[in-house]
């Protein structure tokens, strides 16, 4: 594919190859839909025209079209990742290259205060400026080894995300914090920012204290930040407490103590700390 063709039919809200329903603005400019409602913006960003309703059709047909050429092409031949300018070193197969740009690190990020928590930040950035931007633009007190005790609203709806830096931006994780007050549930998750199978050698532990004896602990493998966080709450794949649990873990204060760490999966033969 050249780099023109790319640049038509790359999105320009998430820099990726766009995705049906494909929307317009008042102008003719496309993108995807999905981005569209994952965020409020209402203007397109090219020409600053109100983005309307009207699907472009034409375009989803041919970026569907040129997918199944892809799959046609020998299973050997490889390309570079589109993000190549930018620094990936990846050559993928056509069956590769779709799902590994969507988790690529070298990829622009939306913040993903916005994505989760619906904040109104309007972030756009590089995976070396996620840190930077949550430090200066949001509240971020954790790291990859904290202890403190939290206040929980248990009467409203309430999310919270905050990126972790591992071994001083060695890696990065999103923590994300949600209390759904119909379902009664407070649920903590972390997420690995970049490909899933990288993800899959880090873990974590989170542990909520009710005294020097009773506790609860959850010891969870992460997944990366392109699965839903939603999905893994659903799934209770993640640190999950229903407010009755919470309520009787509350310190004097009425705050939660808690105490997390990410850590990294030892090989067999690696030996033991």
């Amino acid at each position: 594919m050249t780099s023109q063709l790319e640049k038509i039919i790359m999105c320009p809200l998430c820099f990726k190859t766009m995705r049906s329903p494909i929307r317009q603005c008042e102008t003719g400019h496309s993108m995807c839909g999905a981005c569209i409602d994952d965020s409020p913006i209402k203007t397109c960003r090219q020409c600053h025209k109100p983005i309307s309703s009207i699907r472009n059709y034409q375009l989803e047909q041919m970026i569907e079209n040129m997918g199944k050429l892809k799959l046609g092409k020998a299973e050997g031949a490889t390309a570079p990742c589109h993000f190549a300018e930018k620094g990936c070193k990846e050559m993928l197969t056509p069956a590769e290259k779709g799902p590994h740009e969507e988790e690529c690190k070298h990829r622009k990020f939306l913040c993903e205060g916005r994505k989760f928590a619906k904040w109104k930040c309007e972030w756009f950035g590089t995976y070396r400026e996620l840190e930077r931007h949550f430090k200066e633009a949001h509240v971020n007190d954790v790291e990859y080894k904290t202890q403190k005790d939290v206040a929980l609203n248990l009467r409203d709806d309430h999310r919270d995300v905050q990126i972790i830096s591992f071994f001083n931006g060695a890696q990065y994780f999103w923590y994300k914090h949600m209390v759904d007050v119909s379902k009664e549930k407070v649920y903590w998750v972390f997420q690995y920012i970049g490909p899933q199978r990288q993800a899959k050698n880090y873990y974590y532990e989170f542990e909520i204290s009710g005294g020097p004896i009773r506790k609860f602990k959850v010891t969870e493998i992460c997944d990366n930040d392109v699965v839903k966080a939603e999905k893994l709450f659903k799934e209770e794949r993640c640190v999950v407490l229903s407010f009755r649990a919470v309520r009787s873990y509350l310190n004097e204060e009425g705050k939660l103590p808690i105490k997390f760490r990410i850590m990294h999966v030892k090989k067999h033969n690696e030996p033991s700390s």
